[in-house]
């Protein structure tokens, strides 16, 4: 599937109003079998930090093109995107004239850390009522970083997640290589914080389960996710579409 195919599909559903409205509360990754939108992290408590887990190969690409098609949900004054990650390919996103995007030069923990600080601002002026009413923030390749993720449990990470936590309106994807790290066999270790986990099984396709309120874990979806064109491509065609889209 082509991210133009998904674009136009959630443009479809735009249609009704009813139903660009629940799209705009979850994340549109990709459609089943059936021909359906996939959407994770749909909210049912107002105050729990949603999270959607992304791992196994191509999970950088997966999770930029999940982005570039969040930014056709929502226009600049209604939400935000901070990615923190050693993954160069991020910037790209920077060219996405219709969408607010801040991703800091990231190559060593004390970069990780002068970012962190940003973020933490950016919270700050949204409990003041400023900045924008929705943030999504991108954790990616961070346990590669020099001095980082020294025990193996993800620790930049649950440190992030502390600032998070129970703020509204913020949602965060995470890519991560969870076979070392705190999965080791059971996801709700890492996934009780959030409710979605991808694993992407080869280009073009992924596994989706979610976590349910007792902790159990609902069994694979497959869904194909957009795969073509290049994110580059996708962003020039992105950056074409009208302002009234």
């Amino acid at each position: 599937m082509r991210t133009e195919d998904l674009m136009k599909a959630i443009s479809g559903e735009a249609q009704d109003n009813d139903r660009f409205e629940e799209l705009k509360l979850g994340m549109p990754i990709g459609k089943d079998v059936s021909d359906n939108l996939v959407l994770a992290q749909k909210r049912l408590k107002p105050l729990t930090i949603r999270n959607t887990c992304v791992t196994g190969n191509g999970r950088g690409n997966f999770i930029r093109r999940t982005l570039i098609t969040l930014s056709c949900l929502y226009d600049r004054d209604e939400a935000s995107f901070f990615v923190l990650s050693t993954n160069q390919e991020y910037g790209e996103l920077l060219r996405l004239v219709s969408a607010d995007f801040t991703v800091p030069y990231i190559r060593e923990r004390a970069d990780l850390a002068q970012a962190i600080e940003t973020l933490k601002e950016l919270i700050r002026m949204r409990e003041y009522g400023k900045g924008y009413p929705r943030l999504f923030v991108v954790l990616d390749g961070l346990d590669d970083l020099p001095d980082c993720n020294k025990n193996g449990d993800l620790e930049e990470y649950r440190d992030i997640f502390e600032i998070l936590i129970r703020k509204p309106d913020v949602d965060v994807i995470c890519g991560v290589d969870l076979g070392r790290s705190i999965f080791s066999g059971y996801p709700g270790a890492f996934l009780g914080i959030g409710n979605c986990l991808v694993t992407t099984r080869e280009s073009g396709k992924a596994d989706v389960t979610y976590v349910n309120e007792d902790s159990s874990l609902t069994l694979p979806m497959p869904i194909v996710y957009p795969n073509e064109p290049t994110v580059m491509e996708s962003i020039i065609y992105l950056n074409a579409l009208p302002a009234d889209r």
